[in-house]
């Protein structure tokens, strides 16, 4: 409530004397009034005014009055000034701890998206290594079976062919050599001394010896199966190692393939999780800001508590008992000036 005016100059004399009956009778009524209003508000302004009314000479209570209605009245235009800089300046930073918690939110929501991303990437990244790490060895494994398969089914086909030459040549010799011995004939005219005289040969004499004929077929026969044998095992083994190449290519190329498409998911995986990476540290960071941000919000609104909310009534309670205080001021000013042109009759009717 506003105080008692320090500023109002108090004159002690008696006025009993020197005012009209009519006044003292006014004097009294605007007495009566603020004393009443001075409880019934809560008013320590206008019981102290009344009390000042006894001492004072009758104008001057009448300029005290006026006085104290324009103080009130600027006393309300400073508290509207002050409400609405209070207003402005808690709305202001509401609406700003308002953004600041909404983009914490925000920041908060991405910060748990990258996090699951990141997480996801790595996983992916760590089966990526280890499906290449497989197919690496298993190309290896192929590399080496290949090399040494390729090399056994040389070895193979070299000793085959070099059998087969041999078995061929057999037979070339063997057949030239029975075809040969079949046209022997022994010229007996070479021989000397008494053709009586030479031992039984076991054949007619005169008779070249010819070979086995009988057998040689036989000789030859198995001869032939040998080669074909060996024939057998070069012509497999080189369909086993051409075969085996077919295979060997195949799966080098899909496994070559394969490695190519995981490579080149690990290179956008990898990007993709340096950027979520960055993103979330870059995310943070923010948050850290807006935190920082949020604290000087709240202790901002903190320092407007005081000045702003902590009054002990409100605004409107204010300018209510303000109001009231100005009404009663009015009031007694009124009766004042109607007892002073009227007196006692005209008093009542216009105040």
């Amino acid at each position: 409530m506003p105080a008692r005016p320090h500023d109002a100059e108090v004159k002690t004399q008696s006025s009993a004397s020197s005012s009209s009956p009519s006044l003292d009778a006014g004097r009294e009524a605007v007495m009566s009034l603020l004393r009443k209003q001075g409880v019934a508000l809560h008013s320590s302004m206008l019981s102290a005014l009344a009390t000042q009314i006894e001492k004072d000479p009758f104008a001057k209570v009448k300029k005290l009055i006026q006085e104290l209605i324009e103080r009130m009245l600027q006393q309300a235009a400073n508290d509207a000034n002050q409400k609405g800089w209070c207003d402005k300046a808690i709305g202001d930073a509401e609406q700003k701890r308002g953004y600041i918690a909404e983009k914490i939110e925000e920041l908060n929501s991405d910060m748990a998206e990258f996090e699951a991303r990141r997480d996801t990437l790595t996983e992916d990244l760590e089966v990526l290594a280890k499906e290449m790490e497989k197919l690496k060895k298993a190309q290896e494994d192929a590399d080496k079976a290949r090399a040494k398969e390729k090399s056994e089914n040389a070895a193979t086909v070299k000793e085959a062919q070099e059998g087969l030459s041999a078995v061929k040549e057999a037979i070339q010799i063997l057949d030239r050599f029975y075809k040969t011995a079949a046209k022997e004939k022994v010229d007996l005219e070479l021989m000397q001394g008494p053709k009586d005289d030479a031992p039984d040969a076991g054949f007619e004499s005169g008779e070249a010896y010819k070979g086995a004929q009988g057998d040689a077929k036989g000789v030859i026969g198995m001869l032939e199966v040998i080669e074909s044998d060996f024939e057998r095992t070069v012509r497999e083994t080189e369909k086993a190692e051409a075969e085996a190449e077919d295979d060997y290519l195949k799966f080098t190329t899909e496994t070559q393939s394969s490695l190519a498409k995981k490579e080149e998911a690990t290179k956008l995986k990898t990007a993709d999780l340096d950027e979520t990476k960055e993103s979330l540290d870059n995310a943070k960071a923010d948050l850290t800001s807006k935190t920082d941000s949020l604290v000087s919000t709240i202790k901002e609104l903190l320092e407007l508590q005081p000045a702003c909310v902590d009054t002990g009534m409100t605004y409107e309670e204010r300018e209510a008992a303000r109001q009231a205080e100005i009404d009663a001021l009015h009031k007694a000013l009124c009766i004042f000036n109607a007892y002073e042109e009227f007196g006692p009759d005209g008093a009542g009717s216009s105040c």
